[in-house]
């Protein structure tokens, strides 16, 4: 069996306990998950915050990879299986393996429906941004929205990286958010 890396936990476990604290054990929570390779974050969510039997994580992922120098080598049908293994007995996620585009057509199912959305899906600023504006009216106001890979990439070109999408985002909706954190991730709260 192949070895992952445990991004998560490299990069983001510490903004996750710092910001997402405040949900911890409450019902009815929503979250939404844009990219989740092996299931690291989704594991720590249930753990450590999602743990109301009502709440619901959607975690979404086509499992295909991409072009990144290090998904070269990943068999991301292992990855997937990988996924699923970690999963299978948190009964407050539902895997969506598909575009992030599916939210386009989940929009009235889903409309200011979620606590808390985190985008780590393709990382090309195109696709950064897309997927920010598509899940920017599914947050309610008051919820989390937070950025991974902020840093990411500094020798690609910029349209490679996430950062570009996500300053461009956060420029047109600067009068509706307040800024928590941007260290490797980009953290923001719908005002």
């Amino acid at each position: 069996m192949a070895e992952y890396p445990n991004w998560f936990a490299q990069t983001a476990q510490d903004n996750f306990n710092t910001y997402l604290t405040e949900y911890k054990g409450k019902p009815n929570l929503r979250f939404l998950q844009l990219g989740v390779f092996t299931g690291d974050a989704t594991v720590w969510l249930c753990n450590n915050i999602l743990t109301d039997d009502t709440s619901k994580l959607i975690d979404v992922d086509t499992w295909g990879g991409s072009d990144e120098k290090s998904h070269a080598e990943m068999d991301f049908s292992d990855v997937q299986r990988v996924y699923k293994e970690k999963v299978k007995d948190l009964s407050v996620v539902s895997v969506v393996s598909d575009t992030t585009s599916y939210l386009i057509r989940q929009q009235d199912n889903f409309k200011e429906s979620f606590d808390f959305i985190y985008i780590d899906a393709d990382h090309t600023s195109v696709a950064v941004l897309m997927d920010a504006e598509l899940s920017w009216p599914l947050l309610k106001t008051g919820g989390v929205m937070a950025f991974d890979d902020y840093t990411w990439g500094r020798d690609l070109p910029p349209s490679k990286t996430p950062r570009p999408g996500i300053l461009l985002f956060v420029d047109h909706h600067k009068d509706n958010i307040d800024t928590l954190v941007i260290n490797s991730q980009y953290w923001i709260r719908k005002k």
